[in-house]
């Protein structure tokens, strides 16, 4: 997947605010050397997509920027405590609508270069995503159960004390007793991605029409189609166990960690307001029902999309 979903993910989750502001500065030489990097892009090819790019980047500035720095200030007003009637319900639903329209704006931006690979890069991209394979089954789904276990419970509580500062032991028992509830989806998700990727790699080698990969590449990234009801369920209960997570750790959280929290998200929002052009035009916006509390009409937090779409 192009590094521009990376690049929204760095937005939303990324601990380093200069990391994140020196990537965003970068964001076309990092998406051309992934090119580069996934496909063996020629140097015509890159020129050619030039043009799309700055685009979409463009666009992403006018477009999405906005809604990300809304989206941290109203996970601001949150941890200040100044309006208790919304959670984390509201920031998980807002954070994957958020991904939901980055992962459209990465469609636009790899079909014309995937249209355009020949044989050899077509071959190139099959072997990197193998590996890519292979990675994310060492990282994720470890044969061992207790061992997965133990790591899942680790990466989760460093994401958190990247933003809070370092856990103690009673949050730390809550993240150890609330992944009891919280599925392993690990299995499912890395077989659905080796599925939708074995697709792509097909519709490749028989010369798939530019508009037949965005359709393909759509369904994949912002609405995980073709995933089982089993899983779409399994999906449900996650993310109801996670919030219900998230919401006793703010009850729990320390005056220290929540000003680490507030100030990580302050630096975070000033980076980031930085590039926000001054001339962006307004975006239509629908309130996240679990945003609701906050909205009256067009409410400047409102995240556009619907949860549904989620479902």
């Amino acid at each position: 997947m192009p590094r521009l979903i990376v690049i929204a993910l760095l937005t939303l989750f990324g601990s380093a605010c200069s990391r994140t502001e020196l990537a965003y500065r970068n964001a076309d030489s990092l998406l051309e050397y992934y090119a580069w990097k996934t496909v063996h892009t020629s140097a015509a090819q890159r020129d050619h997509w030039q043009p799309v790019l700055q685009s979409t980047l463009r666009r992403h500035r006018e477009l999405e920027l906005p809604l990300v720095i809304a989206y941290l200030d109203l996970a601001a007003r949150i941890v200040r405590e100044t309006d208790g009637s919304v959670g984390a319900a509201c920031l998980v639903d807002g954070a994957l609508l958020l991904y939901q329209r980055h992962a459209r704006l990465a469609v636009d931006l790899a079909v014309p270069l995937l249209a355009g690979l020949d044989a050899a890069q077509v071959e190139h991209l099959a072997e990197h995503t193998t590996q890519q394979h292979k990675n994310a089954v060492r990282r994720y789904h470890d044969p061992d159960p207790r061992r997965r276990k133990a790591a899942r419970q680790k990466r989760i509580t460093d994401r958190i004390e990247r933003w809070t500062g370092k856990l103690n032991d009673g949050q730390r028992k809550h993240i150890k007793d609330a992944l009891e509830h919280v599925p392993d989806l690990s299995a499912s998700w890395l077989a659905y991605r080796a599925q939708q990727t074995n697709t792509l790699l097909a519709m490749l080698e028989t010369g798939a029409k530019a508009e037949a990969l965005r359709t393909h590449l759509n369904d994949w990234w912002a609405h995980r189609a073709g995933t089982s009801a089993e899983t779409r369920q399994r999906w449900r209960v996650a993310r109801h166990e996670f919030v219900q997570l998230m919401d006793k750790l703010a009850t729990t959280l320390t005056d220290r960690q929540r000003k680490t929290l507030a100030t990580r998200l302050a630096d975070l929002r000033e980076d980031l307001a930085s590039f926000v052009s001054l001339t962006s035009q307004p975006v239509k916006l629908q309130p996240v029902p679990a945003c609701a509390p906050h909205q009256t009409g067009a409410h400047p937090t409102a995240i556009p999309g619907s949860s549904e779409e989620h479902a």
